[in-house]
């Protein structure tokens, strides 16, 4: 197996966290203590990536952001991608529509990142903002995974540590997605506590305590029912319908996430927000 180039995961790691924190510049001594990097190789890593215009430097406060010379870099990654930007607009439309919180998410990497919201933020831990990433491991963001090959779904469940046995309710929500053609999220205590820690990790995202609690979260909800079994007529708490988005090669690129949080739905409203939700997706993955 190749090694990671450090500089290059330093560097990656230095934009992901400002791309998470845009509106709050930061010093290279604060920078060095929440990202875990020693204040020489911080100073360095951000006296190079200033220079080519990546980062931005306020001379009077000495702090760092994101520089102009990415605004070119995302336009050309559009123009490359352009299913994403039509994935956004559409969003924010059908956020308006139905009144609800939405977040448009894509693959990177290992993680499901949030590249766009919409709507009203309702709370602290209502997840994800822009910038954060989702562990993309058993039982969350099922949909980058359900229509996946079978390596792809036992990486997804290896990651999330889970025996033989174990992987049966996780086998069966994917199972649910693909037969609905969206996920459906209970409104679980789990889902909270979930949305607290990966709001609290792009704040400290080295933390080992933290990633390990977000980890035996993350494994206590795919012991315990997480998703929307088959309609039986009750009502039910939703947290998140979340459909998603086929690129041309029949692959997931993209996904649309409704903030519902309500409680004791019915099942025909749920069915409505979802349709409404996958007729969207379904016509961006047309275009």
């Amino acid at each position: 197996m190749s090694r990671r180039a450090l500089s290059a995961t330093r560097a990656a790691d230095l934009l992901n966290f400002l791309a998470a924190h845009p509106d709050e510049p930061l010093s290279y001594s604060a920078l060095s203590t929440r990202l875990g990097v020693n204040q020489a190789s911080t100073h360095n890593l951000l006296m190079a990536l200033t220079e080519c215009g990546y980062l931005s430097r306020d001379p009077k406060t000495r702090t760092f952001s994101l520089g102009a010379a990415l605004v070119a870099i995302g336009d050309a990654a559009l123009r490359v991608n352009p299913i994403i930007d039509e994935t956004r607009v559409e969003m924010v439309k059908l956020s308006k529509a139905l009144d609800m919180g939405a977040v448009a998410l894509v693959r990177a990497g290992r993680d499901a990142l949030c590249i766009a919201r919409a709507g009203t933020r309702r709370s602290r831990v209502d997840p994800p903002e822009v910038g954060q990433r989702i562990p993309i491991m058993a039982p969350l963001v099922s949909v980058f995974v359900a229509w996946a090959d079978d390596d792809a779904v036992d990486q997804w469940l290896r990651r999330a540590r889970l025996s033989d046995r174990a992987q049966e309710n996780p086998r069966e929500i994917l199972e649910r997605v693909r037969n609905r053609g969206y996920s459906v999220a209970l409104e679980v205590p789990g889902r909270r506590r979930l949305g607290g820690l990966i709001t609290d990790l792009a704040e400290d995202p080295h933390s080992e305590a933290l990633r390990n609690q977000l980890h035996q979260t993350i494994e206590e909800l795919g012991r315990a029912p997480f998703q929307l079994r088959e309609v039986d007529g009750q009502r039910q708490s939703i947290s998140t319908i979340t459909a998603p988005v086929f690129d041309r090669h029949g692959d997931v690129c993209a996904a649309v996430s409704l903030q519902v949080f309500a409680r004791e739905m019915e099942p025909s409203d749920v069915a409505a927000i979802g349709d409404r939700l996958l007729d969207m997706t379904r016509s961006v993955s047309r275009s």
